[in-house]
């Protein structure tokens, strides 16, 4: 569980942006765009509120009970939602929740106590789930009723889970050529040609994108790209040659055993999945992914490097993030 402090940057972070929210989306409509992105006022924000995390809870700050809505939603979105999963099934659950309320306003610590019962709630019903591919999309708040001194609310959460492997993937004619690209020596082989400038990656890229789950909300800044390689995924269920499997992300040597340039069907979709690993998952110590911790995946720029020299053929890439606010209004 986050320590409380986090709550109150939070609360503080989606008060700020929520408005910036509804000009990103203001901005996004081709018909309506007399309402610009502020990306200068929306950093000096975020800058705000990142120096407020030092400031401890108060027993006498408080917030408005019409608030409480979307301060706790902004807070378990920011902390645990993954806006870009994606799963064939879904699981939604509700519970209601009741918080202190004097004069039409909720204390700061009351707020805290209820935010750690909602996450706990919703801990709950994702450890349920037994399947091991699931993630928690996000989380939503009914408008708090006061009744005797007490605010009434309604928390949903809506966690996605299994594959569905039957979008996007590769079919029996896909069979891709890593490197080679860079001078039109690249795209299908084995029994199939063509494509001879596009690369496995991009295909790969571009599969990833499709499969790309969506949700109504905006991605605010900063915005990290984070660089991946091979050799930072190593794959802990490989036990063959080198070269096969050993990596999340391709990459092949003339010096190793199993060396080869083109990747048969059930090749290109394996690797298919390790990408979508690779830039799904959190970074943590035991299973060091790209994600940095509390960004959502945003889009993906691959490609297949031909090392000359080597003979090395590797799978690198961008994998690039923000910050995910969900839009309550």
């Amino acid at each position: 569980m986050k320590a409380s402090i986090k709550l109150v940057f939070v609360v503080m972070l989606f008060a700020a942006l929520i408005t910036g929210c509804k000009k990103s989306q203001t901005s996004e409509n081709p018909k309506d765009n007399s309402h610009p992105i502020d990306l200068q006022k929306i950093e000096s924000l975020v800058r705000y509120c990142t120096n407020r995390v030092n400031s401890p809870i108060k027993t006498t700050d408080s917030i408005p009970a019409d608030s409480l809505q979307y301060y706790l939603a902004a807070a378990a979105n920011y902390t645990y939602g993954i806006a870009s999963a994606h799963g064939e099934l879904q699981k939604i659950d509700s519970n209601f929740f009741k918080v202190p309320c004097v004069n039409n306003k909720i204390a700061l610590t009351d707020v805290n106590s209820v935010y750690t019962a909602l996450i706990d709630s919703v801990r709950a019903s994702f450890r349920r789930i037994q399947d091991q591919n699931k993630n928690l999309v996000v989380v939503t708040t009914s408008p708090a009723t006061v009744q005797s001194n007490k605010a009434l609310f309604k928390v949903t959460s809506i966690i996605l889970y299994g594959n569905n492997y039957q979008v996007g993937l590769f079919d029996t004619t896909d069979y891709w050529r890593y490197g080679g690209a860079y001078n039109c020596s690249g795209g299908k082989c084995g029994p199939y040609s063509g494509y001879d400038c596009l690369d496995a990656a991009i295909e790969l890229q571009n599969r990833i994108m499709l499969r790309k789950g969506t949700s109504s909300g905006c991605f605010i800044p900063p915005y990290p790209s984070v660089y991946v390689t091979p050799g930072m995924f190593p794959n802990p269920n490989h036990s063959g040659p080198a070269n096969y499997f050993s990596f999340y992300l391709f990459a092949n040597t003339q010096n190793a055993p199993m060396y080869h340039e083109c990747l048969m069907p059930y090749e290109i979709n394996r690797y298919l999945l390790y990408g979508e690993h690779v830039v799904y998952t959190s970074d943590t110590d035991s299973d060091p992914g790209a994600r940095p911790d509390g960004y959502s995946f945003m889009y993906l720029t691959l490609q297949g490097v031909l090392v000359v020299g080597n003979g090395d053929i590797l799978h690198v890439g961008y994998c690039h993030y923000g910050v995910y606010i969900l839009a309550l209004i």
